[in-house]
């Protein structure tokens, strides 16, 4: 085997007082020379540890090298050559970016490690909804959410699980949850819901530090516009004539079986709402108080905003008429019975068109034109006082001499002449 046997030619210190020792070596092998190579020496007082020891085929990455050797034991001291020479590389490329922007080396690393690489990185999509609907589930049984807020949130939850099945929530892209959205070609309102849904599983996950950031959180304002619609200025609510709510009125009398007159005459006189109607039991409707008043309790209130509605003159003549008042104002079989037995007397009173929401939103506008309180206004019908834009549209849609007409709708003197109009 040939016998390597390299001398030094010369040796000197680079960078100037830095300590550091180079060599040039002749290069031999057998007695043959082939050209030379620089050795670089960093001392152990530089290392804090064994002296390095580097040997390169040209001087300039040796120069390179030592220079890189010199700086970094300036600015970190012995900690500097703990790292190898890959990291050392890393650090020189993007410390120079982080300068520039104004950043720190720790602060990136810390907002990386939450991130990039959060604790629960390998959960599945699955696994969340599985957590944030069984916790739900628990408070439905104890009776701290409804019945139909559960159902809706899982329903949509598990569709979307369905869809992205067995992925990591942590790849999970707003990208990806747009275009499905999109494919599902629903609604604006529908897409609005299924936005909070997934919205509070990606805050869930981020909470529970399964992923650093919710992709939800970076829908545009343009993808929500493109998704749901524009909601920046509220629609005017739609409201019904006096002939119209006495004609509903009339309509739900003359079909006692639909069993929805009392839900009708709350409704139109006291601003309930739908959800709250169908959870509404008799017990809470004090006809026989002074006033007489109906209260929206916790369980039934929308964001559990619990108030007392004063039941007017003209709403308890047609509620006396109400032959049964025992159980839920509005016969509850099923949650969807409300609406198929509504549906029948919008039809038997002949409404061709109907406007969601209409008979609360005309308590609301005649109430408002009537009164010219809107405080009181908001209080009866359970919004924030606050709802500016929403009373803007009630004072513009009624007279006071309408609201008078209104809140004199009372049943006939002799209900057995009542017209029918089926």
């Amino acid at each position: 085997m040939a016998r390597s046997n390299n001398k030094a030619l010369n040796n000197w210190e680079y960078p100037k007082k830095s300590g550091i020792r180079f060599s040039e070596i002749l290069n031999k092998n057998s007695n043959e020379t082939f050209g030379c190579s620089y050795r670089v020496n960093v001392p152990p007082k530089i290392t804090g540890k064994l002296r390095l020891r580097r040997q390169f085929t040209n001087k300039e990455d040796a120069e390179n090298w030592a220079n890189e050797m010199f700086t970094g034991s300036k600015a970190h001291g012995h900690d500097f050559f703990d790292l190898n020479d890959t990291d050392r590389r890393q650090v020189r490329v993007v410390l120079p970016i982080l300068k520039k922007h104004g950043l720190s080396l720790d602060e990136v690393v810390k907002y990386g490690v939450k991130h990039i690489r959060p604790e629960g990185r390998g959960k599945t999509l699955h696994d969340v909804i599985f957590e944030l609907v069984s916790s739900k589930e628990l408070r439905f049984k104890r009776g701290d959410l409804r019945d139909r807020s559960f159902k809706d949130f899982k329903q949509r939850a598990d569709k979307f699980g369905l869809a992205m099945h067995g992925r990591l929530i942590s790849e999970i892209s707003v990208k990806e949850i747009k275009g499905w959205l999109i494919e599902l070609k629903l609604s604006n309102r529908s897409n609005q819901n299924y936005i909070s849904v997934l919205g509070e599983i990606f805050k869930y996950a981020t909470q529970c530090k399964y992923i650093g950031s919710s992709p939800i959180d970076e829908l545009t304002d343009t993808d929500r516009r493109e998704l749901c619609g524009t909601t920046g200025e509220a629609k005017e609510p739609s409201i019904l004539t006096p002939t119209q709510a006495e004609k509903l009125l009339i309509t739900a009398y003359e079909h006692p079986k639909l069993k929805l007159l009392g839900a009708v005459t709350l409704a139109l006189f006291c601003g309930l709402r739908t959800e709250e109607l169908k959870r509404l039991d008799w017990v809470s409707v004090k006809l026989n108080d002074k006033p007489a008043t109906v209260t929206i309790g916790a369980k039934i209130a929308k964001k559990r905003r619990i108030r007392h509605v004063d039941i007017p003159n003209n709403a308890l003549q047609w509620l006396k008429l109400v032959h049964s008042k025992q159980g839920f104002v509005s016969k509850n079989e099923h949650y969807n019975d409300h609406q198929k037995r509504f549906k029948k007397l919008l039809k038997l009173a002949e409404f061709e068109k109907w406007e969601s929401n209409a008979m609360r939103h005309s308590f609301g506008s005649y109430h408002y034109a009537l009164h010219n309180n809107p405080l009181e206004t908001a209080r009866l019908m359970g919004h924030k006082a606050s709802d500016q834009v929403l009373f803007d549209h009630y004072r513009a849609l009624a007279t006071k001499a309408q609201a008078i007409s209104y809140f004199a709708i009372t049943p006939p003197a002799n209900t057995n002449k009542i017209v029918r109009f089926a």
